[in-house]
C-alpha cells in the first residue's frame, strides 16, 4: 500500500488515532499535522477512501445531512488497523521517502506506540547503512556518475546523523 505521499497508510492511522471520521474531517487533520511534510488534495484523499474501503481497510457509513446529500462516515477495520501496523513498522526502502513516507510513520508511532519509536529508527538506520554500502561499491561510469554517487552518499550520511541525533535525544541509542 505504501505510495510516495502515504495518503492511504495515514487515513489508517488517523481512524486510528482520533476515531472515525467523514472526508473533510480527515483533510483537515491532515492539513494540520502534516501539511509542513506534504500537501493532500481533497482528490487524492477521496481517492484513497475508495481504494481503502475496496480493500476491506475501512467501512464507509451514510450519514444524512439536512438539505444536502448525505455524507460518508469512515471507520477502520481491524484488516485495516493490521495494515496501518504493518506499514508503520517497516522501514523506507529508498533514501527519498524519508521525508515523504518516514516521518508520516514517526508522527504516528510517537502518538499511538512510542516505546516503538527506537526501534523503528534502528531498523530504518540499519536499511539506510544497507544502501550506503550499495552506493559506496558502485563504480561510475562517468564524471557526472560519480557526482550523483557522492551526491546520494551526502544524503544517506545526513540521514543517518538525523536518526543518530534523535536517537540519542531519546537516551536509547
Amino acid at each position: 500500500m505504501a505510495e510516495a505521499f502515504p495518503v492511504g497508510p495515514a487515513v489508517l492511522g488517523y481512524l486510528l488515532l482520533e476515531g472515525e471520521a467523514h472526508g473533510y474531517e480527515l483533510l483537515s487533520r491532515f492539513h494540520r499535522d502534516l501539511g509542513r511534510i506534504w500537501r493532500v488534495a481533497p482528490s487524492q484523499l477521496y481517492s484513497a477512501l475508495a481504494i481503502l474501503e475496496r480493500h476491506g481497510f475501512i467501512q464507509g457509513t451514510k450519514e444524512p445531512q439536512e438539505n444536502r446529500p448525505p455524507r460518508i462516515r469512515y471507520t477502520l477495520t481491524e484488516k485495516g488497523k493490521e495494515e496501518f501496523w504493518k506499514w508503520a513498522l517497516a522501514p523506507v526502502p529508498r533514501l527519498r521517502l524519508l521525508r515523504t513516507e518516514f516521518l508520516p510513520k514517526l508522527f504516528f508511532l510517537t502518538k499511538l506506540a512510542p516505546e516503538r519509536v527506537p526501534e523503528v529508527l534502528r531498523t530504518q538506520r540499519e536499511t539506510l547503512l544497507s544502501l550506503k554500502a550499495k552506493v559506496e561499491a558502485e563504480e561510475p561510469a562517468d564524471p557526472f556518475q560519480e557526482m550523483l554517487r557522492v551526491f546520494r552518499l551526502s544524503q544517506l550520511d545526513a540521514g543517518l546523523r538525523w536518526i543518530a541525533e534523535i536517537l540519542e535525544k531519546e537516551g536509547v541509542g
